[in-house]
């Protein structure tokens, strides 16, 4: 079967999963213009493969001292809260030395304050307010997507978030027991690749919906990247699709 949008990848386990992830983000990194921009997904998904980036095989093959990491969404709370994305980032990555990783401000700010200091933080980094067609954001954005196809933090059922076209941040203030500060679509899709990474039976519903094109609506069946478009999925979560 062919997926209704992108590039479909299936791996046989968590092992493989996290060594494809690693693989897409150093070749992402190793054909990049000069800095490399790679976009990370917070949450449980991505952690395995951020150890694999930590490990000796791939930390010897990223130019980490040109290579920016961008978070596609965060809680708002402490960044070395437990809950903090940032948090789990530089845990699994203990093993790189100063990783250029570019957390969400947190200190004395309300949630939109945050965003939008986040968003000049990320305007100043690609040089320009506007973004470029002919010049992405991302070199490579990893996204998950939840069970409710809901991506980054742009959730279901919430025009404020989902058709916004002009800010880079928003603040997600409902939906979620904890506020939190998302990227929205129009720089996610800046992206020479996007990634989606799937993984467990409680996302396959959603994910063969997506897939073979019968929701077009979830939050994650929307975003449509200038570039190109993978879905990597353990087979857990590819079901019928495997």
């Amino acid at each position: 079967m062919i997926p209704h949008r992108g590039e479909l990848r299936i791996v046989p386990d968590q092992a493989d999963f996290a060594e494809a992830g690693a693989a897409l983000i150093a070749e992402a990194c190793a054909t990049a213009d000069g800095r490399a921009i790679i976009g990370l997904a917070g949450g449980s998904t991505p952690k395995p493969i951020y150890h694999a980036l930590a490990a000796p095989s791939f930390r010897a093959q990223i130019p980490w001292e040109r290579t920016e990491f961008v978070l596609g969404d965060e809680r708002f709370v402490a960044p070395d809260d437990e809950d903090a994305n940032i948090h789990m980032i530089r845990t699994a990555m203990a093993g790189i030395a100063n990783p250029h990783l570019h957390a969400v401000p947190f200190e004395g700010m309300t949630v939109d304050q945050a965003a939008r200091a986040y968003g000049a933080q990320l305007q100043s980094l690609y040089g320009a307010q506007t973004l470029d067609p002919a010049r992405k954001f991302f070199d490579l954005c990893l996204l998950g997507m939840g069970d409710d196809g809901h991506t980054a933090s742009l959730l279901p059922n919430q025009p404020a978030l989902l058709d916004e076209r002009t800010r880079w941040t928003l603040p997600v203030t409902q939906g979620r027991p904890e506020a939190r500060i998302t990227l929205t679509y129009p720089v996610l899709e800046s992206a020479r690749c996007v990634v989606f990474i799937v993984s467990g039976e409680g996302k396959r519903a959603m994910l063969d919906a997506i897939l073979s094109g019968a929701n077009q609506t979830a939050p994650a069946a929307r975003l449509n990247p200038q570039g190109r478009l993978i879905w990597l999925v353990d087979r857990a979560a590819s079901g019928r699709w495997a």
